[in-house]
């Protein structure tokens, strides 16, 4: 499971740490936006690199082939991680549209909420 996210969104990045605290197997690869093109390009999911149709505008999670974006995509990485984190994924139940336009909303005021850095993350 690759999962891709805006490297200088501060919501994003506690995401990301609140996932590799959570994935004691390590079933999670990271990846920022900003410096995978190529790689989702690949996958066809390019759109939402950085300078892409839809970039930036959410959360990428590549899994066995598949691209799934915005809440999907953060609930198939909850999916995968350890208990009890792995329960939220029942909000998969919630229908698309209505999980969708939650996470439009705060993906649309994420900088202004929780800010944002200079530049992305660099791995530790």
């Amino acid at each position: 499971t690759w999962l891709f996210f805006d490297g200088v969104c501060n919501l994003c990045d506690g995401f990301v740490n609140f996932v590799y605290a959570g994935d004691s197997l390590g079933r999670v690869r990271f990846g920022a936006l900003q410096k995978h093109k190529e790689l989702l390009e690949r996958h066809g999911a390019g759109r939402y690199a950085e300078g892409g149709e839809e970039g930036m505008s959410t959360v990428v999670v590549i899994q066995d082939g598949q691209v799934y974006v915005r809440s999907s995509a953060a609930l198939r990485v909850l999916a995968v991680m350890d208990q009890p984190w792995r329960m939220l994924a029942v909000f998969y139940l919630v229908p698309l549209p209505l999980r969708d336009f939650v996470y439009r909303m705060v993906g649309a005021n994420r900088y202004a909420i929780f800010g944002r850095k200079e530049q992305c993350m660099t791995p530790s």
